[in-house]
């Protein structure tokens, strides 16, 4: 079920709560820091394009089927409305994308225990770190047309707490 998370949207709305920040991001890099509980089932967490209108569609645009097909690879889009990466069971799962590992298996990282993510508007890319050594896991291009939100998805008893203070080291 996590290997296939990245369609796990798919008409089962009602089993996830969706957070979405209230402040938008237009211009700029902007890095905000979180720890996901080691009890959570299943965290997705990252960035969307617009406030609400369209959240949901994000899975439209979600880039694995969850079979091993090869077809995700035709519709993968750096255009997407958002762009989340999954957190479930202490891992942390890269997309899957183009340019991701064929093997799933290696797209399965150890979860750090505090995870960044650093959204540079004018670069168009949104990364997610470790945030404890800033060291990168995952790094794609977002489209940042609009305002961005950070915005989190729980499931299954899932929890996760945003550090507020955020170093002077993070900001390189």
């Amino acid at each position: 079920l996590l290997l296939g998370s990245e369609r796990l949207q798919v008409g089962c709305y009602t089993t996830l709560d969706y957070i979405i920040g209230d402040t938008g991001i237009a211009k700029g890099k902007y890095f905000w820091a979180f720890n996901v509980e080691a009890y959570s089932y299943l965290v997705k967490v990252g960035v969307h394009l617009t406030k609400v209108h369209g959240f949901f569609l994000c899975s439209r645009y979600e880039q694995d089927s969850g079979h091993d097909s090869g077809s995700e690879d035709a519709f993968f889009d750096s255009s997407q409305p958002c762009t989340l990466v999954t957190l479930g069971m202490k891992k942390f799962f890269i997309p899957a994308t183009p340019a991701a590992p064929k093997d799933p298996a290696s797209r399965i990282l150890p979860l750090p225990s505090c995870l960044g993510i650093c959204l540079d508007c004018d670069r168009g890319r949104v990364g997610f770190y470790d945030a404890g050594h800033m060291k990168c896991l995952y790094e794609c291009e977002v489209d940042c047309s609009g305002l961005m939100y950070p915005a989190f998805a729980l499931m299954g008893g899932a929890a996760v707490h945003l550090e507020e203070a955020v170093t002077a080291n993070y900001r390189e």
